[in-house]
């Protein structure tokens, strides 16, 4: 009975050296050919594809990142000013339209007077953040005769 195990996996480990020769001598032939090199430069070619791709996407995630801060501040700086603006206690001022896009703040509305329209700039550059101000307040023609 012991014979015949180990006869059975004597079989088995001559077979399994078999197979794995046969393999090795079917890899030589390819590598002989050159399918093997050439699969090789293919991976090598489809990692620097694929590691290329992935710089594309994690610069574009970043810029998306940038833009959505820069949205974030440009709101924040909006809010500061039309704070201000509500807090002069002038309801000119207070009625005026902000926007602001990278951190240029403009300004649209109808005030009653030159000054309240130089009052309404002040206030939009002294605001945390603000690198200008673009002014299109119209001063109501009665208030300039």
């Amino acid at each position: 009975m012991h014979l015949v195990r180990r006869s059975s996996i004597a079989k088995t480990i001559a077979i399994a050296a078999l197979m794995l020769a046969a393999v090795g001598v079917c890899f030589f032939g390819l590598w002989q050919g050159g399918v093997v090199q050439q699969a090789w430069r293919w991976s090598l070619g489809l990692g620097q594809t694929l590691d290329a791709s992935g710089q594309r996407a994690s610069q574009a995630v970043a810029r998306a990142a940038q833009a959505n801060r820069e949205r974030a501040d440009d709101d924040a700086i909006s809010a500061q000013v039309v704070d201000a603006l509500v807090a002069s206690q002038s309801d000119d001022l207070g009625a005026l339209q902000v926007e602001t896009s990278h951190a240029m703040v403009t300004l649209r509305g109808t005030v009653s007077s030159l000054p309240l329209r130089d009052r309404a700039v002040a206030i939009a550059n002294h605001a945390i953040g603000v690198h200008g101000v673009f002014s299109l307040i119209q001063v109501r023609a009665d208030a300039l005769s």
